[in-house]
């Protein structure tokens, strides 16, 4: 897989937006969707200024390239929902705790776990938009949503890739045993995610359980692909076209 012209492909076909639409979610989810939105919208507008320079440091400039390209796709992100929440009328947080447990998560170890902490909420935000694009009939959400799932393919399938090559030369003991703390500290950011957010997901339709195994589902293909012999995350049609 050509990452990096997977990447320039993205950037140059985005979704369009009917923006001047303006939005008109349903009722029952306004509220709940700012608050939600609020916080995903912080967590995903910051510079990776550590993730770049450690992708910097593996002296491969093709990788750190596509890291440089995955940070500014985040802000992208980062910068629809603050339009989102502007036509809302919903200030922008500067600070949330939630985003400097992950800040702090990210800069205790090196590469490998930085890519596993990441991970984390990469895999929940697949199932929160795909909840939000199924539990709104608005237009500019469902367009905002539809792109951002889209880019959650691929950065997935992007991480697995490398991590797959990384922890392939570990011993099969290391792999397990660090599977097993990974899926542990996964659940626990799920609990965390279904009493912060819990409220828009059950707006948007979405039981508790419903959340809690299709998340699952999600990690459980992520984590086959990166510490598996042989990768089974199967690459989205449109990362095999871009190949």
């Amino acid at each position: 897989m050509n990452w990096r012209d997977y990447f320039d492909h993205n950037r140059e076909h985005r979704r369009p937006v009917p923006w001047d639409k303006g939005i008109h979610v349903e009722p029952h989810l306004r509220a709940p969707l700012i608050r939600s939105l609020q916080r995903f919208q912080i967590g995903e507008s910051g510079e990776g200024r550590c993730l770049r320079r450690r992708a910097a440091a593996t002296g491969d400039p093709v990788y750190a390239a596509c890291i440089d390209l995955f940070v500014k796709e985040e802000q992208e992100h980062a910068r629809l929902m603050a339009r989102v929440l502007q036509l809302l009328g919903a200030p922008l947080l500067t600070s949330h705790w939630s985003d400097q447990c992950f800040i702090f998560l990210r800069h205790l170890a090196g590469l490998q776990s930085q890519l596993l902490v990441l991970l984390l909420p990469e895999m929940i935000a697949k199932r929160y938009f795909r909840a939000l694009h199924e539990g709104t009939q608005d237009p500019v959400l469902q367009a905002v949503t539809a792109q951002i799932m889209h880019d959650e393919d691929g950065h997935l399938a992007f991480h697995v890739d490398y991590l797959h090559k990384s922890f392939s030369s570990l011993s099969f003991t290391k792999r397990i045993l660090t599977l097993v703390v990974w899926r542990v500290v996964f659940r626990i950011v799920c609990l965390v995610v279904l009493w912060d957010h819990g409220s828009v997901l059950r707006a948007a339709g979405v039981s508790p359980a419903a959340f809690w195994g299709d998340c699952g589902h999600i990690f459980d293909d992520v984590a086959a692909g990166i510490f598996y012999r042989t990768p089974v995350f199967a690459l989205p049609q449109h990362l095999e076209r871009a190949g």
